[in-house]
């Protein structure tokens, strides 16, 4: 009994911990209707207590996005999108800028035919130039 209960607590957490569309889709997309401020965009995204550092959310309709993960299971695709990128200019209050960027190359890992996890950008170490 105290195994399965200790089973069923494990599957609960993996599936909690887990990455899912509708996740991708409130965190890196933008929305269709309403503001796209950031300061507004990353009520969203920030959780309690919290200001996350930078956030990209890409300028394409979801369905769009989610048809170039059509057929992919477990793998990478990479596509030019605008994208936005919000990131921190104070923590008390959380306020943010955006930088808008076109023609942006952008990373998604698709799951089961669902875009799930945008990768994070990589800094140059020489040069310290986003990438």
């Amino acid at each position: 009994m105290v195994q399965s209960a200790c089973l069923l607590l494990l599957l609960l957490c993996a599936a909690v911990l887990s990455q899912t569309y509708n996740y991708f889709k409130r965190k890196h997309i933008l929305p269709e209707n309403g503001s796209r401020k950031c300061d507004d965009m990353m009520k969203n995204v920030n959780g309690i207590n919290q200001c996350k550092r930078i956030n990209t959310f890409i300028n394409q309709k979801a369905e769009k996005v989610k048809a170039l993960c059509k057929g992919k299971k477990n793998e990478y695709i990479t596509h030019k999108f605008d994208v936005i990128n919000c990131k921190r200019k104070s923590e008390k209050p959380c306020k943010y800028k955006s930088l808008v960027l076109k023609g942006k190359k952008t990373k998604i890992k698709c799951e089961n035919g669902l875009p799930v996890h945008l990768e994070r950008e990589q800094k140059n170490i020489h040069t310290d130039q986003i990438i």
